[in-house]
């Protein structure tokens, strides 16, 4: 499996590898389970380690395909692009530039780290937030890079 979950308090929490169509799936379901469980939209935080591979170009086209589904389970969406330097800036202007077209503003946001997360959700939420945050660093996905079987 290319990515792991943890389901907060209206959070999803998941770290990626290279991911697949499949993986795309479970987090459609995770979204939808968390949504019913709370009757309302979720935070979503999606850490992306500086070495995980980009999603192939199928994989990309899967995942827009579903965002039809997946926006209105989301009050916010945090990528967490990890990364310093110039590169990794480009790369999360990129992806920035991309959520905004055609999609609600002020839900899709593009973080360097999981700690910026916290200050971007309303403040009703970030305690939910911190609390997912520790027990993702409690279960090791905040290590510097993802779990070997997650990197193809």
């Amino acid at each position: 499996m290319a990515c792991e979950f943890i389901n907060g308090d209206g959070i999803v929490f998941c770290v990626w590898g290279k991911p697949a169509k499949s993986d795309m799936d479970q987090l459609l379901r995770h979204l939808q389970t968390s949504s019913e469980k709370v009757s309302g939209p979720v935070v979503y935080v999606s850490r992306v380690p500086v070495n995980a591979p980009a999603p192939d170009t199928q994989v990309r086209g899967y995942l827009n395909s579903l965002m039809p589904a997946m926006t209105p389970l989301f009050s916010s969406c945090h990528i967490v692009l990890e990364g310093v330097g110039f590169t990794a800036a480009m790369k999360r202007s990129v992806l920035v530039s991309l959520f905004q077209i055609g999609r609600q503003r002020n839900m899709f946001f593009v973080h360097s780290s999981v700690s910026e997360v916290v200050w971007k959700v309303p403040v009703e939420q970030q305690a939910a937030v911190n609390r997912t945050i520790r027990r993702a660093e409690a279960s090791g996905l905040l290590s510097s890079s993802p779990p070997a079987s997650q990197v193809a």
